[in-house]
């Protein structure tokens, strides 16, 4: 079972026992990030929980929780939702410790970089020192003591070694050591800036010893673990034969969408884009709305949004995908140079001229094209000017950005025609779970290529594999021709997808 992760360190194997399922364990997630943005942490966290074992959730302050995860307001006192109902049932067994990390001045010279990671890294260590070691040893919340530390990884610095220290020192007084256990999203040390052909020789130097004393310092502390679980087989096979972890102590528990994540009804999607209001918000989609359908030229633009439309049959209100739809294409990015996301403003441009030539020979069948992209990152305000030329000087494509609230983001996948994801992995071994989240919603996808992809996406199956924006080009207008009305290759890709597993099937 995958939810064992209470590992038996008598026998170096992962315990199975049922019996040791049934006793109630008091599991602390730890996350050196937003807890917020960690999902599968908080699927994680999720799934303990409905299984009657008491949590600890430990991350920084940011953005909320899954709604399932969310403390209720006082509105919701009032309310009978199953939502709500779940809600409080899980707070009688969940504690969250959230940490604010002071973030010191970052200087753009050497001497300001020389003093920024020192200190960066003492407060990161107070931070979680101070929550292991004092806010974890309260207990007026819960007398259980901790059984497990499942903490993410990366960031590996000083998480892994604080947390093997913590267990260590509980064992030393005498207490109960708590099993340590990483959940591998990914290698720590590929996340540090690799040297470049145009990296001076100095600055080689120094990136690359980094590299090296933060792979050494992730190898040792793997191997102090005392189980693992990793996002993909490749992986699993990588920390096997580079950090000597392997047996039966390591096991794939791949990425699956919790049931949240399904296909939008139509009355849900016409309340979502009334409510986000999209063609109001953003000025270069004011002309999308004049071409209403034939057959109800009498709705007002209140009773349409730019997807949908609800008109009155025999003083019945009923709603109705419009005709003229535009194709709706998500992409979801954090702003990353993993993630580049000019590889798609090239794509839309490439996308543009095809259609162009085409409806030069013959009348376009074309819809309009709207690419909502959602997320937060360092590299959004770079883009946000380009985007705001490319929609100035392209009538039928559109590009817009959009956070959304945890409950509204499902909602947005669910109405999309095509989802676009642009994650790279440093690694190439690990995979982007908002694919996941699109094959819950029963949503294509067209997938940047890289090594291990295929674990998840098949090109010509579930969805399309591109290398570069020209080729993305293609494969969107092959797939977008004759939307609405033609919509074969997607439907069977939609036919593909349709079963996927999902978290709690796969993590139990």
């Amino acid at each position: 079972r995958s939810c064992s992760l209470w590992y038996d360190g008598t026998n170096n194997t992962m315990n199975n026992s049922l019996e040791m399922m049934e006793k109630k364990k008091h599991v602390v997630v730890a996350v050196l990030g937003d807890i917020g943005r960690s999902p599968r942490m908080q699927y994680h966290t999720l799934s303990l929980l409905e299984h009657g074992h008491y949590v600890t959730l430990i991350g920084y302050v940011g953005e909320r929780l899954i709604p399932a995860l969310e403390k209720p307001s006082s509105d919701d006192d009032n309310t009978h939702s199953s939502t709500a109902t779940a809600t409080k049932k899980y707070h009688q067994n969940l504690r969250v410790l959230r940490m604010k990390p002071h973030l010191p001045s970052k200087l753009n010279n050497i001497t300001g970089r020389l003093f920024y990671y020192p200190l960066r890294l003492i407060s990161l260590m107070y931070c979680l020192f101070y929550t292991l070691w004092i806010q974890l040893q309260d207990r007026t919340t819960t007398s259980i003591p901790v059984d497990v530390i499942l903490v993410q990884n990366p960031p590996s610095v000083p998480t892994l070694l604080l947390v093997y220290l913590y267990c260590v020192w509980e064992g030393l007084l005498g207490r109960k050591r708590p099993r340590f256990v990483i959940d591998w999203h990914n290698l720590g040390f590929t996340m540090f800036e690799s040297p470049t052909q145009q990296t001076s020789f100095l600055r080689i130097i120094i990136l690359t010893s980094i590299r090296i004393i933060a792979k050494s310092y992730e190898r040792i502390l793997a191997a102090m673990a005392d189980a693992h679980l990793t996002v993909t087989h490749a992986m699993e096979v990588w920390l096997g034969e580079h950090f000597n972890v392997h047996g039966a102590n390591v096991r794939v528990l791949y990425d699956k969408p919790p049931t949240l994540f399904r296909p939008t009804t139509i009355d849900e999607e016409h309340e979502l884009f009334q409510r986000l209001d999209l063609e109001g918000e953003n000025e270069q989609l004011h002309g999308w709305l004049d071409h209403v359908d034939e057959m109800h030229e009498e709705q007002t633009p209140s009773e349409q949004t730019l997807f949908t439309k609800c008109s009155l049959h025999n003083s019945e209100q009923i709603i109705q995908p419009r005709q003229n739809r535009p194709a709706l294409l998500v992409s979801s990015t954090s702003w990353t140079p993993d993630e580049d996301f000019s590889v798609l403003l090239e794509a839309l441009e490439k996308l543009h001229t095809l259609i162009m030539n085409a409806s030069k020979s013959t009348p376009s069948s074309f819809p309009n094209i709207l690419v909502v992209v959602t997320g937060k990152g360092p590299q959004k305000e770079y883009f946000l000017p380009l985007l705001h030329k490319f929609n100035e000087q392209h009538q039928n494509i559109k590009i817009i950005t959009l956070w959304l609230e945890a409950s509204d983001y499902p909602k947005l996948l669910g109405c999309a025609t095509l989802g676009v994801c642009l994650h790279t992995s440093t690694s190439g071994l690990d995979l982007p779970m908002k694919v996941l989240d699109m094959f819950g919603c029963q949503v294509p996808v067209c997938a940047i290529g890289f090594d291990c992809l295929d674990e998840l996406v098949k090109d010509g199956v579930n969805g399309r594999v591109f290398c570069d924006g020209e080729e993305l080009s293609r494969q969107l207008f092959d797939l977008l021709k004759g939307y609405p009305l033609e919509d074969v290759e997607m439907e069977r890709y939609r036919q593909n997808i349709r079963g996927t597993t999902r978290w709690r099937e796969n993590w139990e």
